[in-house]
């Protein structure tokens, strides 16, 4: 097993090293995406209830917790890397406050015990860029019905794929690039504002 680590940006936790799994499709979400993400965020973040799927070394998530988050969900195919995520959690004492399904995503968002979680009130998903059923599992999560109707879905995906324009009652609302990873926003519930593209 080899190991790599990459740092919580802010929070309770700021500095504390997450491990992650080298190779094995494992990909971490760079600090400057996360940086933005919790940035455009911002005020939603505490006291949600949010999901992390394709969770990795669970970057997103701990970062959500660490700012105040109330639970977050974890949900990695890779035993391995689901492990070390359960150890890491239970390091940092996040225990009560999380739980890691090591299940593949299209099954794992049919499991009762996560469905009891929901709603989610931010949905994030970093498939392998390779991941050839997005789209797919994309519109199995917006039937499953596991996202407040306030809350927010972030797809993670190569900058220079187009994302879906809505999936069902999702309506995008903006998509940020920070180098080869992009993140686009989806609500439940068609926004107010016009839909907008940054690039930085």
């Amino acid at each position: 097993m080899i190991t790599s680590s990459i740092r919580v940006v802010s929070g309770l936790l700021k500095g504390r090293k997450i491990p992650t799994l080298q190779g094995h499709g494992i990909r971490p979400t760079s600090i400057r995406a996360r940086e933005a993400l919790f940035s455009i965020l911002g005020p939603v973040i505490p006291g949600a209830c949010v999901a992390d799927l394709f969770a990795g070394s669970g970057s997103i998530g701990i970062e959500a917790l660490s700012r105040g988050a109330a639970k977050a969900v974890f949900v990695e195919q890779n035993p391995e890397a689901g492990r070390i995520l359960e150890n890491t959690l239970a390091q940092f004492k996040l225990g009560a406050q999380s739980q890691v399904f090591i299940q593949d995503v299209a099954l794992a968002i049919q499991n009762s015990l996560l469905v009891g979680w929901q709603p989610f009130d931010v949905l994030y998903i970093d498939p392998p860029y390779r991941y050839e059923h997005t789209h797919d599992l994309l519109i199995q999560m917006e039937h499953a019905n596991l996202v407040a109707t306030t809350g927010q879905i972030i797809y993670e995906h190569f900058s220079k794929n187009t994302p879906p324009s809505s999936i069902g009652t999702w309506m995008h609302t903006r998509t940020a690039k920070y180098g080869d990873a992009a993140l686009t926003f989806y609500q439940p519930q068609t926004p107010t504002e016009t839909m907008s593209d940054i690039e930085i």
